[in-house]
């Protein structure tokens, strides 16, 4: 079973999980969450629009990342992979509805709250999971108490998540992607005012990522200068001067570099709460990156990297705070 799709959804970190009640505005809610920065969503099977709504959306838009939510028995998971369905998600941990996923070739993600479902989950190989209800189970503290014998699994909670709970979640890391309709209003569902939706779900990811200056990175001749120059900051505001590798540090506000460097004047960090989301959602917006200025750490998530746009002779430096 293909798990790149999971992969992908953990790049983006949050799932619109949405109940469509009319078919004809599964179009329109895709198109605004996709321009919002969410190419996905989770449609419940909770009426009877759902599976022609994830027909229509794989049919028009073969890139947007669809899927089935509350998929309860093995025919509602044949009907949604062949309406189009990326990915399964059940509320529960059904063996059979996991085994049917599997020899369909799709992934699934079934709920497990205990550690007899993880274990069950393992054993057909299945390590995202759903952990619903997310707050009503305890939350970030029982799904660190799980991932402590349970290592290589990780969660999708959802229910009742508010925009606070996202960030609290996303901000542990065995949590692959935070789930609900916390990013949008029903409301704007049901009056059809796309605008707002994709205004909401944008300011719903910028809020969780925290974009904020870091500190001012300047290039100086050599070494020598560089660290004349961060000694005159450092005194200036009474900061401590830090020498490293290729550049010293003025307190935590000032880089000079030992050289030239990207872009002509120096660079701008850019701190973010989550690199390696802000890395990938940045890259949807179209933004292009030196790939190899991205640093890694040993569990592979971004913590820095720089972009290639030059602003005024400043390079914008993308920094996990």
């Amino acid at each position: 079973m293909t798990t790149q799709i999971l992969d992908e959804i953990a790049k983006i970190g949050m799932i619109p999980v949405l109940s469509i009640d009319k078919a004809e505005r599964a179009i329109s809610l895709a198109k605004a969450l996709k321009k919002g920065g969410l190419p996905l969503m989770e449609v419940m099977f909770r009426t009877d629009a759902a599976a022609e709504s994830i027909r229509r959306i794989s049919a028009q838009m073969p890139d947007f990342m669809v899927g089935a939510g509350t998929v309860l028995t093995v025919e509602q998971a044949r009907q949604a992979v062949e309406c189009g369905a990326k990915f399964l998600v059940s509320p529960g941990f059904n063996p059979q509805v996991c085994k049917a996923a599997i020899e369909l070739n799709v992934p699934i993600v079934p709920g497990c709250v205990s550690p007899t479902e993880v274990e069950a989950a393992r054993v057909l190989g299945l390590h995202v999971l759903k952990f619903f209800p997310a707050v009503e189970n305890g939350g970030v503290s029982a799904m660190r108490l799980l991932s402590g014998p349970y290592p290589d699994v990780s969660f999708v909670p959802t229910g009742d998540l508010t925009r606070d709970l996202c960030r609290e979640y996303l901000a542990f890391g065995k949590v692959a992607a935070a789930g609900g309709d916390f990013m949008l209003s029903y409301d704007d569902i049901h009056s059809d005012n796309y605008e707002k939706i994709a205004a909401d779900v944008q300011d719903t990811i910028l809020g969780y990522l925290n974009f904020h200056i870091a500190h001012m990175g300047m290039n100086a001749d050599d070494k020598t200068s560089a660290l004349d120059l961060t000694s005159r900051l450092a005194s200036a505001l009474h900061l401590e001067v830090r020498a490293g590798n290729k550049s010293a540090f003025a307190g935590k506000l000032f880089e000079v570099m030992y050289g030239p460097f990207y872009h002509a004047k120096g660079h701008v960090a850019i701190g973010t709460a989550d690199a390696t989301r802000a890395y990938y959602y940045l890259k949807r917006c179209g933004i292009k990156f030196y790939e190899d200025t991205v640093s890694r750490d040993a569990s592979g998530k971004v913590i820095a990297a720089y972009m290639q746009e030059d602003f005024a002779g400043f390079a914008l430096h993308l920094l996990q705070d």
